[in-house]
């Protein structure tokens, strides 16, 4: 973190409170020469004075050493989608391909499910889940809860906490768009 950004989030603070350099030095009993001195980046405020000010536009200190995250933007086009086997079920492979890659806050995949074919057993982990059924019909069944049976355009959610699985009992296969909030790296 250098002076300047520590500057630069200053001035934006007194922006957004709408004062003026001379209202934040009559406030924080800091000069109004100093201030500006601060918001450009020609001087360097020890913590008293970072206190001061702070205190006069009613924010923490800390957060003006905070880095903020860059907007995570990915394209991931169909081409390089990374399809792999999920299980096999009834001698039949469930299909599922990564939308998103890299390391994320959720994770998304478009998954096929042949005719007569299921997930497998209940699946339980952190974070929140939907799907949404592109394709077809499915039965997905929540642990403790209910099945739910789900056409084309039908979304669930659910926390991922609750144990989940899902079968295909029809003749067709079943395409969905699944998304979760649980931490995943591809």
């Amino acid at each position: 973190m250098d002076i300047e950004s520590i500057g630069n989030k200053l001035k934006q603070h007194r922006i957004n409170k709408d004062m003026s350099i001379r209202d934040l030095s009559a406030a924080s009993n800091i000069a109004a020469s100093t201030i500006s001195q601060i918001e450009t980046g020609k001087n360097s405020p020890n913590l008293i004075t970072l206190k001061a000010i702070c205190d006069a536009l009613e924010v923490p200190v800390f957060s003006l050493f905070l880095e903020e995250d860059k907007p995570k933007i990915r394209l991931v086009k169909r081409a390089v989608h990374e399809p792999f086997i999920r299980n096999i079920s009834n001698g039949r492979q469930i299909k599922e391909s990564l939308i998103i890659q890299g390391k994320n806050e959720m994770y998304a995949a478009l998954v096929e499910t042949p005719p007569h074919a299921d997930s497998g057993s209940y699946s339980h982990h952190g974070g929140e889940e939907f799907v949404f059924i592109l394709e077809g019909r499915l039965t997905f069944d929540l642990e403790g809860d209910r099945k739910y049976e789900l056409e084309k355009n039908d979304t669930l959610y659910y926390p991922n906490s609750i144990g989940h699985r899902w079968e295909n009992n029809s003749d067709e296969i079943v395409r969905m768009l699944m998304v979760s909030t649980s931490p995943y790296e591809f």
